[in-house]
């Protein structure tokens, strides 16, 4: 895998906060913790700061912004688990078993399935050079199966394991079953649910994620709590809406707790679509425009982010807006 080390993806959050804040006496105090349960109605935040005790604390607020973001399925380390320990732990796990396997089965036709297919042909397959996301990865000697579904999946007691699939015929919308032969390892690379546990049922939508009112950020009912990213239900859950959110959103809070108008959101729901498959190709699309392959090799595919993560940390920058 291109990551030489687990460091270049973690970057210390409050070290970075304190070396940029100018105030003597820090306005914001970190507090590792997993909440709990949210009481709005009392303006109140019960957390757990203890994992061994699972003692608890109560916090007030006069705002709350709901960024906890999303898990991945089976726990898989592409987004953070419990904790940066767990997370590092996570990853290294896999990139130990991605090693020693001999076959593997990637199921997820979304960014991260196919950027991990594109990696792992990368890294121990041979070249190719086309533009389309199926085309590269079968150049890349990978099986692609569309208008499939993992419907089962079982280990042996020697550690393989054995998918069940579904496969839906486009023309006559017929199913039928398959199982596949038995693989060194199988990486549920889809479906992703918001960590949003703690907030009441009625403040959630169908889809499990915070209602909002899209053109302010705020929760339905409760005009003094914000959400965004994959938390919120303003729009579909990807770095892109989840970046202009952020540039909305913070000063809008400024706006708010100063007790004036909050200038509303402009969400942009033009479809963008980028995936590598590896340093040196990729594809995608903006709107009905194709992205060409050496756009996608210029702007993400050699770092994956990698290279400016430490100023958006400092709060010096976000994805898409260099200056902030």
């Amino acid at each position: 895998m291109r990551c030489s080390g687990l460091m270049l993806l973690f970057e210390p959050l409050y070290l970075a906060y304190l070396m940029t804040t100018r105030s003597p006496f820090p306005l914001v105090q970190p507090l590792p913790s997993i909440a709990q349960r949210l009481e709005p109605e009392a303006n109140r935040v019960v957390v757990s700061t203890n994992a061994a005790d699972q003692r608890q604390q109560i916090i007030e607020y006069n705002a709350l912004v709901i960024a906890t973001g999303s898990s991945c399925k089976d726990d898989m380390p592409f987004k953070n688990l419990s904790n940066t320990e767990s997370t590092k732990q996570g990853m290294q796990s896999l990139r130990e078993r991605i090693a020693t396997a001999r076959s593997l089965v990637v199921a997820g036709a979304g960014l991260t399935g196919v950027e991990l297919a594109g990696e792992l042909g990368q890294e121990y397959g041979p070249s190719a050079s086309k533009d389309t996301v199926v085309g590269e990865l079968t150049q890349l000697k990978l099986k692609v199966m569309t208008n499939t579904r993992v419907v089962d999946v079982s280990t042996a007691p020697a550690g393989k394991q054995s998918l069940v699939l579904q496969r839906t015929d486009k023309v006559t919308d017929n199913a039928a079953t398959i199982r596949t032969p038995k693989a060194d390892l199988y990486i549920p690379a889809f479906s992703v649910r918001p960590n949003i546990t703690f907030v009441p049922e009625e403040m959630l939508d169908f889809d499990g994620r915070v209602k909002i009112d899209r053109t302010t950020l705020q929760a339905t009912r409760y005009a003094n709590i914000f959400a965004f990213g994959d938390a919120a239900n303003a729009q579909t859950a990807t770095s892109k809406h989840a970046d202009a959110q952020v540039r909305c959103l913070a000063p809008a809070m400024q706006h708010w707790l100063a007790g004036r108008p909050i200038p509303p959101n402009k969400a942009d729901d033009t479809f963008v679509f980028a995936v590598t498959m590896g340093p040196n190709r990729g594809t995608g699309q903006l709107g009905s425009w194709r992205l060409w392959a050496w756009i996608i090799r210029g702007t993400i595919a050699k770092h994956l982010g990698t290279d400016y993560a430490p100023e958006i940390v400092a709060g010096n920058r976000t994805i898409t807006q260099t200056r902030w």
